[in-house]
């Protein structure tokens, strides 16, 4: 039972994470540009403008994906509760990878909807 709930903790871990860092992202985005922390792409770096655009979006996405992701994640493993630690690990193993998906669509969308309202020089459409 140990086991199960290190890999229920490990599985949250991720979504939490998305929902605090859209939490302080929405509330706050992450001051000027810089190139360690913050939403860091070459479109979101274009200029202020662009980087406040990211981050607000981005973080309106992860705050929702990550409240999603919890019950997503702990749901299954309610299925395993006493198999053996081989079940448990292999199932974690899936709900892991499969929370990268959201992660992934999160930043393909922030980069089109960045497309979408500035030109290749950061302008406002």
């Amino acid at each position: 039972m140990g086991f199960w709930f290190f890999m229920v903790i490990t599985l949250v871990f991720i979504p939490v994470i998305m929902v605090v860092v859209g939490k302080l992202y929405r509330d706050k985005a992450s001051g000027e540009i810089n190139h360690f922390i913050g939403y860091r792409t070459k479109r979101s770096m274009k200029n202020n403008e662009t980087w406040k655009f990211a981050h607000k979006y981005f973080s309106k996405m992860w705050y929702k994906l990550g409240w999603v992701m919890i019950p997503l994640s702990i749901l299954p493993m309610l299925l395993v509760i006493g198999k053996d630690e081989d079940t448990i690990g292999i199932l974690g193993a899936i709900i892991c990878s499969l929370q990268i998906v959201p992660i992934l669509i999160s930043i393909v969308l922030t980069e089109k909807a960045l497309k979408d309202n500035f030109d290749e020089d950061g302008n406002r459409r």
